[in-house]
């Protein structure tokens, strides 16, 4: 009811700066709102090229380490908190949710399987068919925890994988 432009995927620029036309046109004049059109487009970008967390910090003792995306093999969440587990065999605690990593791990590598799991195609030893439809995930290292691919994702997973 209050839309200024109805805009599709993929977002084409010369739209995109005909509804920022639009707006300024149609706020009052006693409002100063900025808009950058440039700004706007980089919330538009696809998610392929956008820029993923590379490295994480975490928390060992009085220490704080550095660990690379690459070398986790999946995160997962245990007890309320948020885990990292590593090809070294190591498991960190983080202070991310799952949820919030959904904004920061790229889609390339991470693959959300179930609540619980996130894990990272580079790392995945073996998928195994298991009950009701489903998947199991065994990874190189982590061996702590069953990784379950949900039914409802196990059709998306097959996508990722190709």
């Amino acid at each position: 009811m209050n839309s200024i432009d109805y805009l599709l995927k993929p977002i084409d620029d010369e739209e995109l700066e005909t509804a920022v036309k639009k707006y300024r046109n149609f706020k009052p004049e006693n409002q100063k709102i900025s808009v950058d059109f440039n700004d706007i487009k980089k919330l538009l970008v696809n998610p392929l090229e956008r820029e993923y967390k590379k490295r994480f910090t975490v928390r060992v003792g009085q220490h704080l380490k550095i660990i690379n995306a690459d070398d986790v093999e999946c995160f997962y969440s245990e007890n309320k908190g948020t885990y990292a587990a590593t090809s070294d065999g190591r498991n960190y605690l983080l202070d991310a949710t799952l949820e919030q990593l959904d904004e920061e791990l790229s889609p390339q590598l991470f693959f959300r399987v179930s609540r619980k799991f996130y894990v990272n195609v580079n790392h995945i030893g073996d998928i195994i068919s298991y009950t009701n439809s489903r998947l199991q995930i065994k990874l190189n290292r982590f061996n702590e925890q069953e990784i379950i691919v949900s039914r409802e994702r196990v059709k998306d997973f097959k996508l990722w994988l190709e």
